[in-house]
């Protein structure tokens, strides 16, 4: 099968040019070879905050294990696959998938990139969740933030609105119960400029402005009504992450790429720059805004393995953290999905990935695979596919 088209490596001056002036006119996030090229350049549309890399790296050794290309894995019955298996690595190719990596503790197995280069810095929209809600559950290790109390305990602003009373836990967990989910059946989120949530994305500058749009974020935030009692459900919604963003520049006193330079980036030894997107008076989008390389996408993983949780004494991430995303299974500190004594899986916008199992030293992180209609594809039977495999033959 060949893919609804084929992503380049390498754009050159005229076809940027020409990416530019088709973005201009429709949007960064309109799928197919426009999308390709903006999850791999937001920078070129974004302002953005730098979210420095430390002096030095932390090492990744390389001992590829070239039967892991070779697994062969039966596809989603949605997929363009569905006669018998197909190779891991040609179902790669057949859903023009930029890159992967996948590591046991710091050593690479398996590393292809097949539409960008190793140095590029892509998008994670919302894999970028993950790194908001490390950042709360590092202050919790460290006792700077009680999650069990109300939000207005670490944000006076939201005394006396619909916020009050909610618990940090229950945002943590999308169980706040505010207005502005993206999975409610009929709305349109992404596209309604009466849609509460795309005029959260419009004043971060994410998608275009209208007249209504608030020139405060946060008293927009600030004026949302609550759409059921907190706990009730568990209901995905951006705002609660930008919230927790919002609490963690409060408890700190410093801006959010700053916080996560020092309590992230630098502890796990990236080893290039990253950036999150900010909107124009520097509000940060950090409920999808942030693009790193795909070896500190997989470094930030690691901070969820056993053996990196051992070694830094559960400073960053905690055991019981663990448990509490396994045991909860959805939406626990932001992962889409876990299971008890197994995988974490969170993705974002657009196909990219994070999968870690945390008692076996595993984590697979990958980027995207752009379709003109964004027609999803379910990665996490297809790792666990693949992870069965190299657990039999590695006996981790």
């Amino acid at each position: 099968m060949q893919p609804a088209f084929c992503q380049e490596l390498i754009y050159n001056a005229n076809e940027s040019y020409v990416m530019h002036d088709s973005i201009v006119k429709s949007r960064w996030d309109w799928g197919g070879i426009i999308s390709d090229y903006s999850f791999r350049h937001m920078s070129e549309f974004f302002p953005v905050a730098i979210i420095e890399c430390p002096a030095e790296s932390r090492v990744l050794h390389s001992l590829p294990r070239n039967y892991i290309s070779q697994i062969k894995i039966k596809p989603q019955a949605d997929s363009s696959q569905t006669n018998g298996s197909i190779t891991f690595e040609k179902y790669l190719q057949s859903i023009h998938l930029s890159s992967i990596i996948i590591l046991h503790k710091d050593t690479i197995l398996f590393e292809k990139y097949y539409g960008m280069l190793p140095g590029e810095l892509h998008t994670l929209q919302s894999v970028s969740k993950v790194i908001t809600s490390t950042l709360i559950a590092q202050l919790e290790n460290e006792k700077k933030i009680d999650i069990i109390k109300p939000v207005e305990t670490y944000l006076t602003e939201l005394t006396g609105t619909d916020w009050q009373g909610i618990s940090v836990k229950n945002i943590l967990d999308m169980k706040s119960g505010i207005e502005g989910a993206e999975v409610i059946p009929g709305t349109h989120p992404f596209t309604d400029p009466k849609n509460t949530h795309y005029q959260f994305e419009a004043a971060l500058g994410v998608v275009p402005k209208t007249a209504e749009t608030p020139l405060s974020i946060y008293k927009y935030i600030a004026s949302l009504k609550r759409a059921w009692k907190q706990g009730e459900k568990t209901e995905y919604n951006s705002i609660n992450t930008f919230v927790l963003g919002w609490i963690v520049e409060k408890i700190t006193g410093k801006k959010y790429a700053d916080i996560v330079a020092d309590m992230i980036w630098k502890p796990i030894g990236a080893s290039s720059n990253a950036y999150v997107c900010i909107s124009n008076n520097g509000s940060p989008c950090c409920n999808a805004g942030i693009s790193t390389t795909l070896k500190d996408l997989a470094r930030f993983g690691l901070l969820f393995t056993n053996g990196d949780i051992k070694q830094r004494k559960e400073r960053i991430i905690s055991y019981g953290q663990i448990n509490k995303i396994q045991q909860t299974g959805e939406s626990g500190y932001q992962w889409d999905e876990a299971e008890v004594g197994g995988g974490m899986l969170k993705t974002g916008f657009g196909g990219q990935g994070i999968y870690v199992n945390p008692q076996k030293n595993i984590v697979i992180a990958y980027f995207n695979f752009v379709n003109d209609d964004w027609k999803d594809v379910e990665m996490l039977p297809i790792l666990k596919q693949v992870e069965k495999v190299m657990l039999e033959k590695e006996k981790y």
